[in-house]
C-alpha cells in the first residue's frame, strides 16, 4: 500500500465509484489518483502542506472536526496524521456522501459521516481541531459561524480556516459582497441561493479576518511562507490558524 501523502502518482483515473464528479484529488492505496475537478492535481496536498500539520503524529490522540468535508481528502488526512477520531460533515448532495465512502473504504479508516447542517446539528463533544476550508464565504452569517466554532474547540484548541479573499485595498476591515451585477472577486451564483453551501455571499479582506477573530477570542496567524505554495500560486485565498482562548484577548 502507498502512502497517503504521496504526492507521486502512476496514473489518473476519472471516477472509481461511478460517482458523477469527484472535487479532491484523492491519493489511492495501490498509487494511482482519483483526477478531480480542478487542474491542478495536487491542490489539495498543497493546501494540507500549507497548513503545517506533520503527517507523521501531527494531530496524534486529537478529536477533529472537518466541517464541508466534501469528498474527505482531509478527514482521511487527518486519521493518517494520528487524530484519535474524525467526523466529517456536509450537506446532502450528489456525491455526498458516496465519495468519502469509497475514500474511506480505500484507505481502511473510519470517519465519522454525518450529512447535515453544522450550523444547527447538535455535535455531543468538543474538539481539538477543526477544519472550516472553502466554506466562510458561503455563508450569509460569519459572525454566528465563528461564534459557533468558539463553542466547538476545546480551550487552545486549533481552527484551519481557508477562504476566498477580497482583493479591495483598504486599511479597515472589509467584507466584499457577491454579486451577478459587479465584478466581484467570484460571483455570486444567484440561482443557487437556497442550497447550502453552494452561493458565494461574503469576502473578507485580511483586516476583516483579524476583527472576526478577535470578537471571538481567537489567536490568528497567517500561514504564508515559504512551505505555502497553495496561496501563492492561488493569490485571491488564505489560510489561517486560529487559536481558541479562553480568556479575552487584548488588542496587540
Amino acid at each position: 500500500m502507498h502512502s497517503f501523502f504521496q504526492t507521486s502518482y502512476d496514473e489518473l483515473v476519472e471516477s472509481p465509484n461511478g460517482t458523477s464528479i469527484w472535487w479532491h484529488s484523492m491519493p489511492l492505496p495501490d498509487g494511482s489518483r482519483i483526477s478531480g475537478e480542478k487542474l491542478d492535481k495536487d491542490m489539495q496536498f498543497k493546501m494540507w502542506d500549507a497548513m503545517q500539520i506533520a503527517n507523521d503524529g501531527g494531530l496524534s490522540g486529537q478529536h477533529v472536526l472537518d466541517i464541508g468535508a466534501n469528498d474527505g481528502f482531509f478527514s482521511i488526512a487527518a486519521l493518517m496524521a494520528g487524530a484519535a477520531s474524525v467526523t466529517s460533515i456536509d450537506a446532502a448532495w450528489e456525491t455526498w456522501p458516496r465519495n468519502i465512502e469509497f475514500a474511506s473504504s480505500a484507505w481502511g479508516v473510519c470517519p465519522q459521516i454525518i450529512t447535515g447542517d453544522f450550523r444547527t446539528y447538535s455535535f455531543p463533544r468538543r474538539y481539538d481541531t477543526i477544519f472550516l476550508l472553502g466554506v466562510l464565504y458561503h455563508l450569509q452569517d460569519v459572525y454566528s459561524c465563528m461564534a459557533l466554532m468558539a463553542q466547538l474547540l476545546v480551550p487552545r484548541g486549533t481552527l484551519f480556516l481557508e477562504t476566498q479573499m477580497s482583493q479591495i485595498e483598504s486599511d479597515l476591515p472589509i467584507f466584499e459582497c457577491a454579486s451577478e451585477l459587479y465584478p466581484t472577486v467570484a460571483r455570486q451564483g444567484k440561482e443557487a441561493l437556497s442550497l447550502v453551501g453552494i452561493s458565494n455571499y461574503l469576502f473578507p479582506n485580511e483586516h476583516a479576518i483579524r476583527a472576526l477573530a478577535y470578537s471571538y477570542n481567537f489567536h490568528l496567524e497567517s500561514l504564508e511562507g515559504p512551505s505555502n505554495l497553495y496561496t501563492k500560486e492561488s493569490p485571491s485565498r488564505r489560510i489561517y490558524r486560529l487559536e481558541s482562548w479562553p480568556h479575552r484577548l487584548v488588542p496587540a
